[in-house]
């Protein structure tokens, strides 16, 4: 796919966005939420009846609400990748999930959302699971204290707070996070080139109760970057572990209590209550600041829901599948856009999308070229209300042989697999660049 011509581009905040339903006439803000194992149906304005998220579904009200869209891959670590880098999984660098703490790391060449903004004069700042980059200066595992190609320093980062190590991240209550912080937006400058440890008043361990919530932590620390930025264009990348397993949460939401649920079913529900309230103190941050109507807001979950507590809160809707499946459940996920006064309130789309067209999109808004190759179409069009949208044939999950992938067709697409496959996966790894 194609993103738009440079000249095009250039002149689109004059174009598009001057004559959008809000009056911005220059790059907005975006800030990107982007949640943990989150089912299609695990929000009520996607038809939950249990779980209460009133901060998201007043954002799908006031905003636009897809009802396709894509995760990345049906697991974390190849869902992020696709995210950051813009190549679906026929073409991207990490394609597999590992565990145990290694996992797959990008390459310093490789172009991800950070990098190409930072070109525009955004400032970047990342709280919560890079899990792109295992091995980073400053770790406290031993064998993994070195120089790696995914450290988040290599990629165009500003600012960073949480746990870099995927695995890691699933303990609620850890010993401790890391900073990276060398301007000194949000505090004492670090190195350029190592993150900093930063100490938990936690005992440790994956299931153990501590003082410091690493949820509430990563908020928090968001909220003084918007603080720290207000006045510039900046972008805001928040990966929220929750509501992956461990359930653990501090303490429960009051409607969970007299539940008949298994306690674990409470937590999970707790999470994701706990999370929308994190997003409406984004919110209520941007509007203090006065800056609500110069910001995009994303709201979109890593791959679909998961099959615990399935008999109670319809994870995944009427989707077949689950987290870790190729199929619809696994892959297809809830996804948001909000920006008052640009967006008209109360949209839906049925149109395809997925995370790897965020790149594409994020360059048009942010008035530059896309990198090439990406397998992303923009969508602005479809947040602006344009009839101008380029649409997918397809989108593509899985690897080279029909029975380990997934196509997801549009409407017009009536190539068989096997066809589809021969253009949609490489064993080579797509490097997306500027156009000279």
């Amino acid at each position: 796919m194609r993103c738009l011509s440079l000249v095009a581009t250039l002149l689109l905040p004059f174009t598009l966005l001057g004559g959008a339903l809000g009056h911005a006439t220059e790059k907005p803000n975006v800030v990107l939420v982007f949640v943990d194992d989150l089912g299609y149906g695990n929000l009520g304005c996607y038809g939950q009846e249990h779980i209460h998220t009133p901060v998201l579904d007043r954002m799908a009200s006031e905003g636009l609400r897809f009802t396709r869209f894509y995760a990345g891959a049906p697991l974390c670590l190849p869902s992020r990748c696709a995210l950051m880098t813009g190549q679906h999984m026929g073409h991207s660098r990490c394609r597999v999930n590992g565990g145990g703490g290694n996992h797959q790391p990008i390459a310093r060449e490789d172009m991800t959302l950070s990098r190409m903004l930072k070109r525009a004069g955004y400032t970047t700042g990342m709280s919560g699971k890079w899990a792109l980059g295992d091995e980073f200066l400053g770790n406290v595992v031993e064998e993994k204290n070195k120089d790696g190609s995914g450290a988040l320093y290599h990629h165009g980062w500003d600012f960073y707070y949480g746990e870099p190590n995927q695995t890691y991240n699933h303990s609620y209550f850890p010993k401790n996070v890391y900073r990276y912080d060398p301007t000194g937006l949000v505090g004492e400058r670090t190195p350029r080139n190592r993150l900093e440890v930063v100490p938990f008043d936690n005992p440790g361990g994956r299931r153990a109760i501590g003082n410091d919530y690493r949820h509430d932590r990563t908020a928090e620390q968001a909220l003084k970057f918007i603080d720290a930025v207000k006045d510039r264009s900046f972008f805001l990348y928040l990966p929220f572990t929750t509501p992956h397993a461990d359930f653990i949460v501090p303490e429960l939401e009051a409607y969970t209590v007299e539940q008949g649920w298994p306690p674990a079913a409470k937590a999970f529900a707790s999470m994701i209550t706990r999370t929308d309230r994190h997003v409406g103190r984004i919110l209520e941050r941007l509007r203090r600041h006065g800056i609500a109507e110069k910001t995009l807001v994303i709201y979109t979950s890593d791959n679909g829901g998961l099959p615990q507590f399935d008999e109670i809160f319809d994870n995944n809707g009427e989707l077949e599948g689950f987290k870790g499946n190729l199929k619809e459940g696994g892959v297809r996920a809830p996804c948001i856009a909000y920006w008052p006064g640009t967006i008209e309130p109360g949209r839906t789309t049925d149109q395809i999308f997925a995370v790897w067209d965020l790149m594409p999109t994020l360059a048009e808004l942010a008035g530059l070229p896309c990198p090439q190759p990406t397998d992303g179409v923009s969508f602005v069009p479809t947040l602006l209300g344009r009839p101008q949208q380029e649409k997918h044939d397809y989108l593509f999950f899985g690897r080279g042989n029909p029975k380990n992938s997934y196509i997801v067709r549009a409407p017009h697409e009536d190539r068989s697999d096997e066809d589809i496959l021969k253009e949609a996966y490489s064993k080579e790894v797509s490097v997306a660049r500027f156009p000279e």
